[in-house]
């Protein structure tokens, strides 16, 4: 039986950092990626899109590779911890790299885009795993992780805020004409800030629940076959593929919907990127007081989340250019809706975890932590090749005026496909089997 430790509000600060250094990265490749290496650096959307599919599929299947070394990883600073230790600067410098944009031929640019997308993501999975699998040597209460990420889930949205503002601000004080040096000098800030998240996360944790001894001896193929046969674990991969597609997408094309359909400038999609975080971070302090007063289950907030996300999406399918409050509205709404399931679905790793450790007396904190990420970056792969696919289809060139099929295909992505991967994602929640009972007590710990 694991002593329980409850984390003090210090050191769920510390590891919502963490996060943040995490979203930081999300939220620029998620929000201005596709933008930047379209209309700025000059690559195709059909180029884009390979490109995203294939270094996302390469950074999915890396991911169980660090999450078994993470687990056999022994130090005085831990299992996890090191790795955020290490390789903090690496990933602010890639984080960095891939936002510029030298003056190559349009085939060097795309190898550079190439190599520096997979070198970020390289360095974002070696160090998310272990940031993942890190909450369940901090805790073992299941209420504090929960507590945890309600810590968590505000500071990693703060990330998002942060780049839908910084952004917009460096384009505006360097101008149009020279918007590749407004991006690599936002993305300097952006470095040197991931990179400090990161060292507070190290500085403020403490490893208490050290990975057992008999993971050293299981092959990873022995932990991959205790994954796939636990079923609660394989339907939250699937739930995180499709909850991340309907996610990405949304974001992805927000900069696409409000300057070509909406016909708004810079500014706009400053304030339209900055409602969608601030929704973001006002969710998971809605859900948080759901549960405590037994409104909703743990789980019950994920139904909610896919259903009145998907909803929102929907409707938001059928308005007009000339309805841009409407629009505004809708796509907030179905944000914020979304996210109420934010802080149950990173919980839920963890549950996933103990679950196959009850049932193999294995630990594997690092593999299902790698597992999750591992779907949510097929998801991610799929979410970007979907936009590079759909507004090459309709014939968008960047610089080019927006035929009225680009337009079409514009609503179809940010409305119509997160309306049905919405859809999929709830499907797959009603077949989630692991215990979701919170108690009045428990739910008063959550706010602890």
């Amino acid at each position: 039986m694991k002593q329980q430790h409850k984390l003090s509000i210090k050191e769920k600060i510390c590891y919502g950092l963490g996060d943040s250094s995490a979203n930081i990265f999300l939220g620029m490749t998620m929000m201005f990626l596709p933008y930047f290496y379209t209309d700025v650096l000059g690559i195709s959307a059909a180029a884009m899109g390979i490109l995203f599919i294939v270094a996302r599929l390469v950074d999915a299947f890396y991911d169980p590779f660090i999450g078994n070394i993470s687990d056999r990883t022994r130090t005085k600073h831990g299992s996890y911890r090191p790795f955020l230790l290490w390789l903090a600067i690496p990933y602010g410098i890639s984080c960095f790299l891939v936002f510029l944009a030298p003056d190559f031929s349009p085939t060097g640019k795309l190898v550079y885009a190439v190599i520096t997308y997979l070198f970020l993501i390289l360095m974002y999975a070696s160090t998310v795993v272990p940031y993942v699998a890190l909450l369940t040597t901090l805790t073992a209460d299941p209420m504090d992780r929960l507590s945890a990420n309600s810590w968590r889930f505000p500071l990693a949205k703060m990330a998002f805020l942060i780049c839908s503002m910084v952004v917009p601000i460096f384009v505006a004080w360097y101008g149009k004409t020279d918007e590749a040096r407004a991006y690599m000098m936002a993305m300097s800030f952006i470095a040197v800030l991931a990179t400090a998240f990161m060292l507070l996360c190290l500085w403020g944790t403490k490893e208490r629940y050290q990975v057992s001894v008999e993971t050293d001896k299981v092959p990873f193929t022995k932990q991959l076959g205790i994954m796939l046969k636990a079923k609660p674990v394989v339907v939250f991969y699937l739930f995180k593929i499709t909850s991340s597609i309907a996610f990405v997408i949304k974001g992805s094309v927000t900069i696409y919907f409000v300057k070509y359909f909406l016909n708004r400038g810079d500014g706009f999609v400053s304030g339209l990127l900055s409602a969608t975080a601030i929704a973001g971070i006002i969710a998971p302090m809605i859900a948080i007081q759901l549960i405590k007063r037994n409104k909703l289950s743990k789980l019950g907030t994920l139904k909610v989340a896919q259903l009145g996300g998907g909803v929102a999406a929907l409707c938001l399918y059928f308005v007009n250019p000339e309805q841009i409050s409407l629009a505004c509205v809708l796509l907030v709404l179905s944000v914020l809706m979304a996210e109420l399931g934010s802080i149950t679905a990173w919980a839920l790793p963890s549950d996933c975890a103990d679950y196959c450790e009850d049932k193999s007396g294995v630990r594997m904190s690092g593999a299902v932590a790698a597992g999750t990420l591992f779907s949510m970056k097929v998801g991610l792969a799929l979410a970007g090749g979907m936009v590079g696919l759909v507004l090459s289809l309709s014939g968008y060139k960047a610089g080019e005026a927006v035929s009225s099929e680009t337009m079409t295909a514009i609503m179809f992505l940010i409305a119509g496909i997160p309306a049905i991967f919405h859809a999929i994602s709830l499907g797959l929640l009603m077949m989630f089997k692991l215990d979701d009972k919170v108690s009045a007590g428990q739910a008063e710990a959550v706010m602890k």
